[in-house]
């Protein structure tokens, strides 16, 4: 469930950008301009910019639960043995986000296209752990970092943080799958 709520989170900035891209709001500065009122705006219409809202809510809930979560126990401390930084992972998630807003969302087709490729997307970033490279994390102000440290059990692994980290530094982690660890500066 966890790995849900960080593809969730990790898909707000696309969420934004469909909310702007879907949403009919008609705007009249004629004199005789009135509301058209709030049945018309929820209508079938702005489906896809209200389920977008709803997501976009959702990417924040589980962003102020997975931050309460990280200010918890982690584990003990760990010294950084080797390290790479790999925030450019970035961009690959990036990408898939900005071409997903070229689908045709006014037809039923283009909306259950868009739904099917989310779940597909969601089921790959799972499977293959590429939740971490969220550009939402990189907005936050998180890294990336691919390092060993001296417990054998962490060799070769991925940590997020918003610290900057270095060869020597020694860091408490939150396992988040078998390959990513949030990290902070012991």
């Amino acid at each position: 469930m966890k790995n849900i709520k960080l593809f969730i989170m990790s898909f707000w900035i696309f969420f934004v950008l469909l909310i702007i891209v879907t949403l009919k709001i008609p705007v009249c500065f004629e004199s005789g301009a009135q509301f058209i009122g709030f049945k018309a705006l929820f209508s079938i219409r702005n489906i896809v910019a209200f389920s977008s809202f709803f997501c976009l809510l959702l990417g924040v809930l589980f962003y102020y639960e997975f931050m309460k979560e990280l200010k918890g126990d982690l584990d003990m401390p760990v010294k950084i043995d080797k390290i790479e930084n790999v925030n450019y992972e970035y961009f690959a998630l990036l990408v898939t986000i900005i071409s997903l807003i070229a689908f045709d969302f006014t037809t039923i087709r283009g909306v259950i296209l868009l739904i099917t490729l989310l779940i597909i997307l969601c089921a790959i970033f799972i499977k293959t752990e590429l939740f971490y490279s969220n550009p939402s994390f990189a907005l936050l102000g998180f890294h990336i970092y691919k390092a060993d440290t001296n417990n054998e059990a962490l060799k070769n692994k991925i940590f997020i943080t918003k610290d900057k980290i270095k060869l020597g530094d020694k860091v408490k982690y939150l396992k988040i799958s078998d390959k990513v660890y949030f990290t902070k500066k012991a």
